[in-house]
């Protein structure tokens, strides 16, 4: 698992894994193997597909685009970066945020996303041209 505290998770849109982001700088992706049993615990574990690496500092917030093609990440760094989960490669990272970047959401059918941060600001981008 991670070295540090997990802060963020979100399902993939396909629900067939979980992307998590945490203290440790690192974001990774589950593939899910369970479901969970009568008392809510998970029946078995799951397996990490892949770790991500390319935050300087705490990941706080984690989302996925509703097609799946996109995770995005926001961070005490400031930045907000883009990846592409199907190499686990940073595609382009954006900055704006004079604080930590705590939260980030996407839209659900048009090419925006909203971040807010640490310097008691939300903002809309547009993902449009990728």
């Amino acid at each position: 698992g991670h070295k540090d505290s997990v802060y963020a998770v979100a399902f993939s849109p396909d629900g067939a894994s979980l992307l998590s982001g945490s203290l440790d700088k690192s974001l990774k992706i589950w593939e899910l193997h369970s479901r969970p049993g009568p008392n809510g615990r998970p029946l078995s574990r799951s397996t990490c597909l892949t770790t991500l690496y390319g935050h300087k500092d705490f990941v706080l917030s984690v989302a996925y685009s509703p097609d799946g093609k996109w995770i995005v990440s926001g961070s005490k760094d400031r930045r907000v970066q883009f990846w592409d989960p199907r190499n686990a490669q940073p595609h382009f990272m954006l900055q704006g945020h004079k604080n930590s970047v705590i939260s980030v959401a996407m839209a659900p059918k048009a090419p925006l996303f909203a971040t807010g941060s640490g310097d008691c600001r939300a903002r809309i981008w547009s993902y449009d041209s990728l």
